[in-house]
Order: C-alpha cells, then sequence, then structure tokens
C-alpha cells in the first residue's frame, strides 16, 4: 500500500486560508472605520469654525470662542479686522488615532479647519 506525503496532504488549509481571511477583513474594515471618522471630524471642524466667524463678524471673539467650545473644538485663534472676522478651530482626533499616537509616544492629533465670514454692507 502507497502512502501519501505529508506535504501532499491539505487539511486544515481552508481553516488557515478563514483565519488569515478574516485578519484581513479586519484590518481593512478598521482602516475604512478610521478614513470615516477622520472625514467626519474634519466637517465638524469645519461647520465649528464656520459658526464662529459668523459669531465673531456679528459680535466679537469671545463670543466666537464659546460657539466653537459648544461645538467640542479644543483650539479656538481668532481675528477681526474691519467687518471681516477669521476664525481657526481645532477639533481632537479620532479616538483610534489618538490611542495609536499615545502608543507611539506622540501627542494626540488635532483636525483643523478655518473659516472666514465678514457682515453685509449694504450698496
Amino acid at each position: 500500500m502507497v502512502r501519501a506525503s505529508r506535504l501532499a496532504d491539505d487539511r486544515g488549509v481552508g481553516t488557515v486560508l478563514g483565519v488569515v481571511l478574516g485578519a484581513v477583513l479586519l484590518c481593512a474594515g478598521t482602516v475604512i472605520s478610521s478614513l470615516v471618522s477622520i472625514s467626519v471630524t474634519h466637517q465638524r471642524a469645519s461647520v465649528a469654525a464656520d459658526l464662529a466667524a459668523l459669531a465673531a463678524a456679528s459680535q466679537n471673539c469671545e463670543a466666537a470662542e464659546r460657539v466653537a467650545r459648544a461645538q467640542g473644538a479644543v483650539g479656538v485663534a481668532c481675528s477681526t479686522s474691519g467687518i471681516d472676522a477669521v476664525v481657526t478651530v481645532a477639533m481632537p482626533a479620532p479616538a483610534l488615532l489618538s490611542t495609536i499616537a499615545s502608543w507611539s509616544g506622540h501627542e494626540a492629533p488635532v483636525i483643523a479647519s478655518a473659516a472666514r465670514a465678514g457682515l453685509a454692507t449694504p450698496s
């Protein structure tokens, strides 16, 4: 009787391929989730900057800072010149990026956005 070589035996290959495919899908899902959360945070920063710029143009920079902080911004820079106001806000990065940054010994990143607003002048 001829016995098959152990190298030619493919039992268990499906399990190994399943585990590898599961790991690849898990990594891809994590990357996609991170990109989506970065995009959402960037949009939130843009909205906070827009609202804060409107508040600065109609009132003052203190009002702009209150509005930005109410939107979750962690850093606010405001400048007014005449009837124009320029506001820059920073939002904390998503939790996964903050965790990765802390593992690597870096500060947690922030996502910044700037907006400009001015009072309408009647013509």
